[in-house]
């Protein structure tokens, strides 16, 4: 039985940058450290070999997020390039916002890159595509109705700086 989704984590070069990014644009705190090396178990259960990685597992509103930086294997056929929003697999992070343009803003600030500006309108919110310094596509998203709103979701009673009654 599937209990729940656990976490999406992000492969990035530095890992202490992505880990002050996340902490200062969307309010993640580091839960646990995590790293191997010389592993071959973990080896066996990531298809690597000679894997080493240090990362972080973080805590964030409504979800986890695991950041990774790997020492090693070097893969000399990998080069690094940012991949485009309409590619296979998994493209973008998407974060819900109380104001678009004012988060775009902060996220160009602490090292973010913009894709685009925001898109939309005051009736139905803004959204646009943003890339963390290391690449990964972020959507910063105003939610656009009651039932896409993470409080129709069980267990989600409030959202980030909505106090209890």
């Amino acid at each position: 039985m599937i209990l729940a989704f656990a976490h999406p984590c992000l492969v990035v070069p530095d890992l202490e940058r992505a880990c002050e990014f996340y902490e200062q644009m969307f309010g993640f705190k580091v839960l646990s450290s995590e790293g191997w090396s010389d592993s071959p178990e973990l080896d066996n259960a990531t298809g690597l070999v000679g894997s080493a990685c240090r990362g972080y597992l973080m805590k964030g509103h409504n979800c986890f997020l695991e950041l990774f930086e790997f020492s090693s294997p070097d893969d000399p056929r990998r080069t690094p390039r940012f991949p485009s929003a309409n590619e296979t697999g998994i493209r973008h992070l998407a974060f819900y916002v109380d104001d678009c343009w004012l988060e775009y803003q902060r996220l160009q600030q602490l090292g973010g890159i913009a894709m685009g500006v925001p898109a939309g309108d005051a009736e139905h919110g803004y959204a646009v595509y943003c890339r963390d310094p290391f690449g990964n596509i972020i959507e910063l998203a105003e939610i656009p109705n009651a039932d896409e709103s993470p409080r129709s979701l069980p267990g989600i009673s409030r959202l980030a700086g909505e106090y209890e009654v």
